[in-house]
């Protein structure tokens, strides 16, 4: 075999080595996180909260939690101890902003095979929960945990399993709304709930329902209002603050806000809370609509700023 010339050599290797180089994030720059990152890292954390390991949940040493507007420590949300599973999943994310969200059903109901009790404590328990994590350099920086307990309207966390994929499902190229768009949309329901718009204004699609901790809230025996018609019941309104917009998917066609539903002052009895709100749109139109909250209330949501926050 024949040598190559030293100088080839030198040269061939310094190529290698600038490649090498390219290939590997620069030193102090993290790589970004895309969906399979995000969507990794949430479920990193829901099985450290399963298996009640918050240790092992891949957070930033500043990182900052709530659960239900209180900022406590990693591991000291309502959900959290042992035995837990989740049921029911969905989950959401956004590269552009790093946020990874989180609908589901969290329970101490397990029963071993052959074993009569049906928890350690002999009490079953089952929340509604959601959080959202805020992801940084492949950590996460902020947790805000909503858990609930409780019934509001018929709603029954045992009777939720699987979501429906019409949130999974990608929209053609001519159906999409652009990021702004979806934002403008999802603000616009909130200005008809706040009652500064005619809800004849807001894009609504025919198909249109509204579900709220799997309780549908419009077309419904009890409430038989469309997902526009139920305006006008002078009733329906809340100011709708503090908005924060996580998620914007234009190809499936996703908005999710966080805001505040406030009580107006003429409305006393209109039960103020928190509310993670998700928007399927479609053709520039809401087709779905799904709503996790406390539905015993919850003023506060220790993020954000003004009324509520």
């Amino acid at each position: 075999m024949r040598r190559l010339p030293i100088l080839w050599c030198g040269a061939a290797l310094a190529v290698m080595a600038s490649g090498l180089a390219a290939a590997q994030p620069s030193a102090g720059r993290a790589s970004p996180c895309g969906r399979r990152c995000l969507l990794e890292i949430l479920w990193s954390y829901t099985e450290a909260l399963t298996d009640n390991k918050p240790s092992e949940v891949p957070a930033a040493a500043n990182v900052r939690v709530t659960s239900n507007g209180r900022q406590v420590e990693l591991g000291r949300g309502d959900v959290w101890g042992s035995p837990r599973r989740i049921p029911y999943r969905q989950t959401l994310v956004d590269p552009t902003t790093g946020a990874a969200i989180f609908y589901g059903v969290v329970t101490n109901a397990i029963r071993p095979r052959g074993a009569a009790a049906s928890s350690p404590q002999g009490t079953d328990r089952w929340w509604f929960y959601v959080v959202r994590l805020k992801v940084e350099r492949r950590q996460i920086s902020e947790i805000e945990e909503v858990a609930y307990e409780g019934s509001s309207m018929g709603a029954n966390a045992k009777a939720l399993s699987l979501p429906d994929r019409v949130f999974d499902t990608l929209l053609p190229a001519d159906e999409q709304s652009s990021r702004g768009e979806l934002t403008r949309i999802a603000n616009e329901y909130f200005d008809a709930v706040s009652g500064k718009l005619d809800y004849h204004k807001v894009p609504w699609h025919p198909e249109c329902q509204r579900v709220e901790l799997g309780v549908f809230t419009v077309n419904a025996v009890s409430s038989p209002g469309s997902c526009g018609g139920e305006f006008q019941n002078p009733a329906v309104r809340w100011n709708v603050v503090n908005r924060r917009f996580y998620v914007a998917d234009v190809q499936r066609g996703l908005v999710l806000a966080v805001a505040n539903f406030t009580t107006p002052p003429d409305l006393p009895h209109n039960n103020g809370s928190v509310v993670f709100e998700l928007f399927k749109i479609q053709d520039g139109l809401i087709r779905q609509i799904q709503a996790f909250f406390r539905g015993n209330g919850q003023l506060h949501s220790g993020w954000g700023t003004g009324p509520g926050s």
